[in-house]
């Protein structure tokens, strides 16, 4: 499949998140196909249940199909999952880069490394030899 065009911005529940994830990483047998597909699933620490409830919205949105009697991540839903994690990370590095301001005025050398850092224009070394030079 060839992703073209924006990523969509959908609100999925938590284990609808869990699901995905799980799914982008390896296939699980469809917990609707037999007693043991469903035993398999619980062998991955999921709810069968919860699964076969998850599903077709899942595979509704195209995040995830069915092939063989496998659950799979489709592509779109590789990249849905993928951008989810980046924007995580940017929010706490976000974070990371606020608190150090807010701290600024009790070690100025250390805020502005750490916020160099999160953005990116200063590598970790660079950042402790900074840190080493200004003591």
């Amino acid at each position: 499949m060839h992703l073209t065009g924006p990523l969509p911005h959908v609100e999925l529940t938590d284990t609808q998140w869990q699901l995905l994830a799980h799914l982008v990483s390896a296939s699980l047998p469809d917990p609707g196909g037999s007693e043991s597909a469903a035993e398999a699933v619980v062998a991955h620490g999921l709810d069968p249940d919860q699964v076969r409830a998850d599903l077709p919205s899942l595979i509704w949105l195209k995040f995830v199909t069915r092939h063989h009697g496998q659950l799979v991540a489709t592509d779109l839903g590789a990249a849905v999952h993928f951008r989810s994690l980046c924007e995580s990370a940017e929010q706490r590095l976000s974070e990371i880069a606020r608190l150090a301001e807010a701290h600024e005025a009790q070690n100025p050398p250390l805020a502005r490394s750490v916020r160099r850092l999160a953005q990116g224009s200063l590598s970790f070394t660079e950042a402790m030899a900074g840190l080493r030079n200004s003591t």
